[in-house]
């Protein structure tokens, strides 16, 4: 009788044990195949993870290898650049392999597939314009005033003043959502100086690490708009939008209001010149335009990219056009004192409050 009754204990009892860690177990995976699904979800806490982490800055540079017209002084030679979000390298034996990534489409992955070949640029911290340079993927001219020269071997464009560059010739290319991974085996390695005097012990890596994750075009365009070291010749209109862009997608409208003003003020402070100086009513303006076009970005589902500040210009290409203001205001008032000083509302037509997502031709400085 009691092997009977504790055989029957033991049949009921041992199921309410077993049930809970089978629960458990089983809303986990229910709760990981939730938040797999969330892909946005996921994004956002990788970006939490890797805003902490930094990450050397790099320009993956390449051409078509064509040499000058025989006929002619003309260089028929394409070359182009890019700011790469990533850059890994994965082994040094047999042989040393590295990899980056690339957005596509675009026209730095077409030339890279079109060559094989590309150098892999390590940027010195004296290299922020050049990182700046080549993060605009629509710039006709990407070397223009940026020290180069061809490898008398490969004719691939090397940067001067890095850190150093490795050249390399493509292993495998994988296509892993809107970014191409290239895998490359490296060649030859030139050992760059970099510093201000061009001595190699001077010399300090350009990393890319922010507490709000920019991207690496973006986080190198704002430290050197906050610290006031933006070539004046780069602190163009665009400039003005892409700062805005920034600030606006970080803090919101009403915190970053202030924040833009202030950092525009501090910047003509620091580059007076007689052509450009802060005005209140055009700041107010082109930061109300911006906030609208994020605010319908944000219910458009053409998007591939909230990130990219290319693809948003792509979208909403009236923010380019320095004169879309004069289609509300009057001459008569933007030249005012009054204007500078404070915000005025429009004397032609009201302020709009809603962007058109279409191509038109514009005015850009």
């Amino acid at each position: 009788m009691i092997t009977l009754l504790t055989k029957r204990i033991l049949s009921t009892a041992v199921p309410s044990r077993i049930t809970p860690p089978i629960t458990r177990i089983t809303a986990t995976a229910t709760l990981r195949r939730a938040y797999t699904l969330d892909g946005h979800g996921v994004a956002d806490h990788v970006r939490q993870v890797m805003r902490r982490v930094p990450q050397p800055v790099v320009v993956v540079t390449t051409s078509d290898g064509h040499s000058k017209n025989s006929d002619t002084t003309q260089d028929t030679i394409q070359r182009r650049g890019v700011t790469v979000s990533s850059f890994t390298p994965i082994c040094l034996h047999p042989e040393p392999i590295v990899s980056f990534c690339v957005r596509v489409p675009s026209r730095a992955s077409e030339l890279l597939h079109s060559s094989g070949g590309m150098i892999i640029n390590v940027l010195s911290n004296e290299q922020v314009q050049q990182s700046i340079a080549f993060s605009s993927p629509n710039k006709t001219d990407q070397f223009e005033d940026i020290p180069y020269y061809d490898d008398p071997t490969t004719g691939l464009p090397v940067l001067m003043g890095t850190l150093g560059s490795m050249h390399c010739k493509v292993a495998q290319v994988l296509q892993l959502g809107d970014h191409e991974l290239w895998i490359t085996k490296v060649i030859k390695v030139d050992h760059g100086v970099g510093g201000k005097h061009g001595r190699r012990e001077e010399a300090q890596p350009l990393l890319y690490h922010d507490r709000r994750y920019r991207s690496v075009g973006e986080q190198v365009f704002m430290k050197a708009f906050e610290d006031s070291n933006l070539d004046a010749k780069l602190w163009t209109h665009r400039a003005h939008v892409r700062m805005a862009w920034n600030y606006l997608r970080e803090l919101g409208k009403e915190k970053a209001t202030p924040v833009i003003k202030d950092a525009i003020r501090r910047h003509f402070e620091m580059n007076p010149t007689k052509q450009l100086e802060y005005h209140e009513t055009i700041t107010s303006f082109y930061i109300h335009l911006v906030d609208l076009a994020l605010q319908q970005q944000k219910q458009s589902t053409m998007v591939k990219d909230e990130d990219d500040f290319f693809e948003f210009m792509e979208q909403f290409p009236v923010l380019t056009n320095r004169r879309y203001i004069h289609k509300f205001y009057s001459p008569q008032i933007l030249k005012s004192s009054k204007a500078r000083q404070h915000f005025i509302l429009p004397d032609i037509e009201p302020l709009p409050i809603k962007l058109i997502e279409q191509k038109e031709e514009v005015v850009e400085q």
